[in-house]
């Protein structure tokens, strides 16, 4: 019974930590669109850029000045 018992712990441990590695963002443009971001949007200095993968696995560019809110889901 207690090897049933650790490997229910290892279990429910592994998925803890798989939960909390996964964080996505909601990012929300100026006229109403949302994106949800797999990992943290990058910024680009250079051209004003953010750029992320959404949830269907498509690369997106958004432009600082479209953006509304990103906020960490």
């Amino acid at each position: 019974m207690s090897a049933l018992l650790r490997l229910l712990a290892a279990c429910v441990l592994a998925l803890s930590l798989a939960a909390c590695m996964t964080t996505s963002y909601k990012i929300t443009t100026i006229d109403g669109q949302i994106y949800i971001a797999q990992d943290n949007p990058v910024y680009d200095v250079g051209s004003d850029t953010y750029a992320f993968t959404d949830e269907n696995g498509e690369q997106v560019t958004l432009g600082k000045h479209e953006i509304k809110l990103i906020k960490e889901q």
